[in-house]
């Protein structure tokens, strides 16, 4: 529903007295007494009067004006005890309250009076009048309503008796209808459109639409009268037709009976209609409320037909259809958005219309890790400021990769990145397009260098590490945050392989799960066996790389031989070969790395495992 004005909310629990408030003679707002209420003029920063301001506990009706002295800031309060019963109390301090021709209330003092009240100070006077509802004779109509989505606005139009309205009637009907049904997907205004609607349709003297808070509570979203001198501050509806309405979830009406020709029990003899407006499972969002007055005579008592009662129903319908449309675009475009973080445009399209496919379940997967090498330094060296614009630049550059070959965005943890492919739809390509991914971010770091080398005075590095395997895909957040993303070892291997990438002198490193899946040969050298932390199998890591250098062939001979050679054990040839290789390609630094390994393995205990290299930490 629309957000309300600042029409008074109307307690739901029971009718409550009516409060109506005068200004020399002439009524000017209404109120129900369903608090405590302090009456007064403006004080500085209230809105202009006649206002209703709810606060903690009470309510504070400004009554008048800033300017207007003759009527104290807290002028006087109104509790009801009971329907009967009602506890007054003069705040002013120095004018007295007058309740009848031979009472007043001095400044200062509280009295209990009995309904009906006439309070009168200055120009204003209150009057307080008991609930006169109890006895309507409300009628409702055969059908039940009928929710959106469920044919509510047809089986509405259906049940009206169209062939016999005039053939003029009917398109005036129809064109104005057909303008609120299309407002209340597209305009803010919609409730003011369906009240004036209600008033020229069904030729009411005024309607509303009126909405349940959810809370015990309902706000008058809009209201339309022809009536002179009505309008939204002294027009209050029947508290007992809205609370029916609410209960049965059904339209009613209610046809005065005829009654004595008096001034008093005419002038406010009134025929009333309400509608429910429901959501799509048949919870009362508010109502379309209205009514038509009589004349003054007894041989024109009001009525509202139970097809003008339909007529309301239909529109009323349609208001609900719009505003399950408008709430069903909204969802959509949330969860498109919420989609969007992780997915591509056109997966998050395809998630959009099947959402059960992020449920979870198993799935063969690539799982990748990208982490920014130094972030501490870094962040020291920019400050918080800089370091998140950093952030957010190195990162999003790393996350166009992944989408660009047609990756899931798992999770930022700080500096590192986390993706996937395979999931939730199967990749059968889902190594080979991770590891696109993998060699894109890494040949987008020159870019993001050049953008920052000169508040960073360096250059950004990053270590990737993949692997593939069997996961849990699915929702690893909560309803109130979704994070799709892996379980299980593979995730957790795919993690350990990315800090190997510190030790083993690769800024890629992929299991050999991963090399078995792809479909077409990539530079690769396999750098190790090694253990890390937490994972019992030991894995094969081969070091993955963009384009493959002239000395390429020759130097990764070498280096598988100093390897197979290390992991045979036979130390004292593994260190001559290490020695030679490392002299001719210093700059290499898994050469490095190796020729390091190799020197702390002769200097290790005779029972150490130099096939298997114990990674020192994640």
């Amino acid at each position: 529903m629309p957000e309300s004005s600042l029409q008074p909310a109307i307690s739901d629990d029971k009718p409550s007295l009516s409060v109506l408030f005068y200004h020399k003679h002439q009524r000017v707002f209404a109120t129900p007494l369903d608090t405590r209420l302090e009456i007064g003029r403006q004080r500085s920063g209230e809105p202009a009067p006649r206002r209703r301001i709810d606060r903690a506990g009470f309510a504070r009706i400004v009554l008048a004006p800033y300017d207007d002295v003759d009527i104290s800031r807290s002028h006087i309060a109104l509790l009801a005890l009971s329907e009967n019963e009602i506890e007054v109390t003069n705040l002013s301090k120095t004018q007295p309250v007058r309740l009848s021709k031979d009472k007043l209330l001095a400044p200062g003092e509280k009295t209990v009076a009995n309904t009906p009240l006439l309070a009168q100070f200055s120009a204003y006077a209150v009057r307080v009048e008991p609930p006169l509802e109890e006895d309507l004779d409300l009628q409702p109509l055969p059908e039940a309503t009928i929710p959106p989505g469920k044919s509510g606005v047809d089986a509405g139009l259906n049940r009206l008796n169209i062939d016999a309205m005039d053939e003029r009637l009917l398109l005036r009907w129809l064109e104005t209808v057909l303008g609120v049904f299309q407002s209340a997907a597209n305009s803010r205004d919609f409730p003011v459109l369906a009240a004036r609607a209600l008033v020229k349709i069904v030729g009411l003297d005024a309607a509303a639409m009126i909405e349940c808070t959810g809370e015990g509570r309902w706000n008058v979203a809009a209201m339309h009268s022809i009536v002179e001198g009505q309008n939204e501050e002294t027009w209050v509806p029947s508290h007992t037709l809205l609370n029916r309405v609410l209960q049965e979830r059904r339209t009613y009406r209610h046809v005065p009976a005829n009654v004595p020709d008096t001034a008093h029990s005419l002038q406010n003899i009134v025929a009333l209609v309400a509608a429910p407006i429901l959501d799509g499972d048949g919870n009362v969002l508010g109502v379309l409320y209205g009514d038509r007055r009589g004349s003054g005579s007894v041989h024109e008592i009001p009525e509202i037909s139970p097809f003008e009662a339909k007529l309301v129903e239909v529109l009323a319908s349609g208001i609900a259809a719009g505003l399950a449309r408008v709430k069903e675009e909204k969802a959509a475009l949330a969860a498109r958005v919420q989609f969007e973080q992780f997915f591509t445009p056109q997966l998050a399209a395809q998630l959009e219309k099947d959402p059960h496919l992020l449920e979870g379940r198993d799935a063969h997967i690539t799982v990748l890790f990208a982490d920014i090498r130094g972030f501490s330094g870094i962040s020291e060296q920019l400050g918080p400021a800089r370091t998140m614009t950093w952030i957010q630049d190195t990162m999003g550059t790393l996350s166009e990769c992944v989408r660009e070959c047609e990756g899931v965005l798992v999770d930022f943890l700080g500096d590192e990145l986390m993706a996937m492919w395979g999931a939730p739809f199967a990749q059968p390509d889902h190594a080979e397009l991770a590891c696109d991914a993998a060699l894109r971010m890494l040949a987008t770091l020159p870019e993001i260098n050049n953008r920052w080398r000169r508040e960073l005075g360096s250059e950004v590095r990053i270590g990737i590490g993949l692997n593939s395997g069997l996961a849990r895909v699915g929702n690893t957040g909560s309803k109130q945050r979704m994070k799709y993303g892996p379980l299980g070892d593979t995730v957790n291997i795919a993690s350990r392989v990315q800090g190997a990438t510190k030790y083993l002198g690769a800024d890629c490193l992929i299991t050999g799960t991963t090399l078995a899946a792809l479909a077409s040969p990539h530079p690769t050298r396999r750098l190790a066996r090694v253990k890390v932390v937490n994972i019992a199998q030991p894995l094969d890591l081969y070091e993955l790389i963009a384009d493959a250098p002239d000395q390429w062939p020759a130097l990764c001979a070498r280096y598988h031989e100093v390897l197979n050679v290390l992991e045979s054990k036979n130390l004292d040839q593994a260190a001559a070969l290490s020695a030679r290789l490392h002299a001719d390609f210093p700059g290499d630094p898994a050469v490095s790395a190796l020729h390091q390994r190799v020197n702390e393995s002769q200097s290790a205990e005779a029972n150490a495992d130099s096939a298997i290299w114990q990674l020192p930490g994640k």
